[in-house]
Parts: C-alpha cells; sequence; structure tokens
C-alpha cells in the first residue's frame, strides 16, 4: 500500500515532511439556497461516554475522531516504564488534557517538552507518537500544510519500524493526508486519497474485521460523499452516503447521532436532485431518531432543513411548525448558528404568508 501512497503524497506534499468548525465540515448550506445546513463529519464512537452537551464538547470529540485507530493510547496505557518513560507519559498525558480543554498552544509547547525528552531517551515510539499528536493537533486547528508534513513523516517511521503497508494507522493517515489535499485545493490528488483509501478498507471489510477497521471504513464513505457533495456530484454522493448511513446503522443502531447525520444528509442530496418527496422521508426520520437524542447539539439544522422543504412545497403550517421547533432545539443547546439560521426561515416565512 504505502510504496503507492508515499509516492503520491511526497509527489503532492513538495517535501517530506481543525477538525473543528473550520476544517472537517465543508462549507454550510441551506436548502433555501439549494443546499443544506451541513452537521458534522462522521464521528466514531467509543470515545465520549456521552453525546456532546456544546460546541466545546463536540470540538473535544471531534478530537477524538482526528485520533481513531492512533497509537497514542496504547502508548499511554503502558505499565511498566522504567522511570525516565514515566516522566514522558506523564508530559504526554498534560498535553492531552490540554487538548480536551482547546488549549492548543499550551498544548503543542507541552507536546515539544516532550518530544525533547523521547529524543534525548532515544526512545522511539515515543517520537513517533508525538509527531502524530502534533500532526493530529495541527489538523485539528486548520494548519493543513504543517499536518501534511508531520503526517508524512509519522507514516515514514511507521513503516521504517516494520509495520504493513496496508496498517490501518497508516491508512487513517491517508485519509486525512486526502483531506487536507481537500482543504488546500488539490482536488485530483484529494480524490485520489480518498479512493486509494476506499479500495484498501474495501478489501479488509470484505475479509471481515474488527470494529475499528469498520469505523474508519464509514469515515472514510462519509468523507468522500462530502467531498463528492461539495463538487455537485449529486449521484455519486448519494450513493456514498447511502453506503456510510449503511455502515452507521450496523455500527451505531439507529438511535445515534451518527444515523442522523447520515439521513440529513441523504435528505439534503435528495433535494438537490429534485426529489423532495424522499428528501421529506429521510429528514423526518432523522427528525424522529433525534427525539431520542435530547442532548444533540446540532438538531436543530435537520429541523429547519425540513422546514425550508415545507416553505418551498407551500406547506407554511409544517414549515413554521418545524423551524419553529428548529429554534427551540438550537435555543435549549445555546447553539447560535441554529437560533440564526432558524430566525431566517421563521422570516422569510413570514414574508410568503404575507
Amino acid at each position: 500500500m504505502f510504496r503507492l501512497a508515499a509516492k503520491f503524497f511526497v509527489r503532492s506534499s513538495g517535501n517530506v515532511f481543525s477538525h473543528e468548525r473550520n476544517r472537517l465540515r465543508l462549507r454550510n448550506r441551506t436548502v433555501r439556497n439549494h443546499g443544506s445546513r451541513r452537521l458534522e463529519a462522521f464521528l466514531p464512537s467509543g470515545y465520549f461516554e456521552s453525546e456532546p452537551n456544546n460546541e466545546s464538547d463536540c470540538r473535544r470529540r471531534r478530537f477524538a475522531d482526528v485520533m481513531l485507530v492512533s497509537g497514542i493510547f496504547s502508548f499511554l496505557n503502558k505499565r511498566e516504564e522504567p522511570d525516565g518513560e514515566s516522566e514522558l507519559i506523564t508530559t504526554i498525558k498534560r498535553a492531552v488534557l490540554l487538548i480536551q480543554r482547546d488549549e492548543f498552544k499550551p498544548a503543542e509547547q507541552m507536546l515539544h517538552v516532550a518530544l525533547k525528552l523521547a529524543q534525548e531517551q532515544q526512545n522511539a515510539d515515543g517520537i513517533t507518537y508525538i509527531y502524530d499528536l502534533l500532526a493530529n493537533l495541527a489538523f485539528a486547528q486548520g494548519q493543513f500544510s504543517k499536518a501534511e508534513k508531520l503526517f508524512i513523516q509519522v507514516m515514514q517511521r511507521i513503516i521504517a519500524a516494520g509495520s504493513k503497508e496496508d496498517d490501518l494507522k497508516l491508512l487513517h493517515m491517508s485519509l486525512k493526508l486526502a483531506k487536507i489535499f481537500e482543504e488546500k485545493k488539490q482536488f485530483v490528488e484529494a480524490e485520489e486519497g480518498y479512493k486509494y483509501c476506499l479500495k484498501n478498507l474495501g478489501e479488509k471489510v470484505d475479509q471481515g474485521t474488527d470494529e475499528d477497521t469498520l469505523l474508519l471504513w464509514a469515515m472514510t464513505l462519509d468523507w468522500y460523499a462530502r467531498f463528492l457533495l461539495d463538487r455537485e456530484r449529486f449521484s455519486e454522493a448519494l450513493n456514498y452516503f447511502n453506503q456510510a448511513y449503511q455502515m452507521s446503522l450496523k455500527v451505531n443502531g439507529e438511535v445515534h447521532e451518527q444515523t442522523v447525520v447520515l439521513l440529513n444528509d441523504l435528505g439534503t442530496i435528495s433535494y438537490l436532485i429534485g426529489d423532495a418527496d424522499s428528501a421529506m422521508t429521510f429528514l423526518t426520520k432523522a427528525v424522529e431518531i433525534g427525539k431520542h437524542l435530547p442532548n444533540m447539539w446540532d438538531l436543530s439544522s435537520v429541523y429547519i432543513n425540513l422546514g425550508n422543504i415545507y416553505m418551498q412545497k407551500k406547506m407554511f403550517e409544517e414549515a413554521k411548525k418545524h423551524c419553529k421547533e428548529g429554534w427551540q432545539n438550537a435555543t435549549r443547546h445555546n447553539n447560535q448558528e441554529g437560533v440564526n439560521e432558524a430566525n431566517v426561515c421563521l422570516q422569510q416565512l413570514s414574508h410568503m404568508i404575507k
């Protein structure tokens, strides 16, 4: 795998080496502008015991998403380390705590302290894990050129340590590199990267595999579908979103945030290709599931999308009902963006009803 990936990525990067609201989610679009309020990108389960309650929780959860299948957690959980390594692990843990508090600059400084310790100890695993954290931290903040160089450096170290070319960690970093190329508007390289990950992960899934592989497969389907949606390749996007939805049902079950997110996406694209009835079906189902997820921070987006479709169909009472529900949901979760979108929906309604 990596001989091809390394050639592709190094060629594209020039040299070898936020997730957060400004990165992984594609631009916000609303139904009234022939698009949809975007919800968050695929969030694998298992890193948080409860759903996020606010935007800060969403940021922490997105960072956990970035760290899926990373070796950092197994590294931190080692039990019998020499005294020198204990100081190293303590320093890394402090950096992770700073990241969880959204204190990114102090976290980066702490990681550089840890890196110096690891280099003094000649701890190869420690150096790799710290570079991995630094790469993900840059990625989470939208520092894509910096993240690209660091990810490639980590991949080279993992390969040099003897990992197989289809190692899950390498595929996950390849996926993030594809996203980086997308953010840098290198769309040809981005699509090659997404397809590369889909091919290799698809082969693993066909052979039967563990939950981590299924989660990464689902995330890859989701990210590539969003890439296609942003290119307005709607039929292809619909296919990949549907695959991601089916995988989400398999991994997460029906009553789960990600199921709601993907139903919202399916509704969005159905509307974009002129199938308003299917769009309403998907979004109505998303709303019904969302009622069982009281802590879903941006569920208001689904209500507003459905309200906008009812508005387009001149079903004004239903439109008003759902835009109001969206406003109430956004207010309850202190989601100012959702409140603003709901207000726009209600204002448009008032003009159309006059």
